[in-house]
């Protein structure tokens, strides 16, 4: 379980790091994510739960997460009754 969380925050830091090679805002932050995870890995949903104050780099979070779907598929033990994996996860952008 540990090792999945640990993959999925590598796999956001590569997704962002990817989209500021591209131009995308710069600048450094943390963002608050709330996220469902499917069994299969992909992301169905990532929302803002605390800004970073500054709205783009919010927007650069979501498009970390968006980036990274599908990830590899999750624990069964972090699945919830209805097959997601629900979370709420720090995103540290960095410059």
């Amino acid at each position: 379980m540990r090792a999945w969380l640990s993959d999925l925050v590598t796999r956001i830091d590569a997704a962002d790091r990817a989209q500021r090679g591209s131009g995308t805002a710069r600048g450094g932050g943390t963002v608050l994510v709330h996220v469902q995870i499917g069994p299969d890995g992909a992301v169905q949903s990532a929302e803002i739960e605390q800004s970073s104050g500054s709205p783009k780099l919010d927007q650069r979070a979501l498009r970390a997460l968006q980036g990274i779907s599908p990830t590899s598929a999750p624990p069964p033990a972090l699945l919830s009754g209805d097959g997601i994996v629900d979370l709420s996860i720090p995103v540290e952008l960095g410059h």
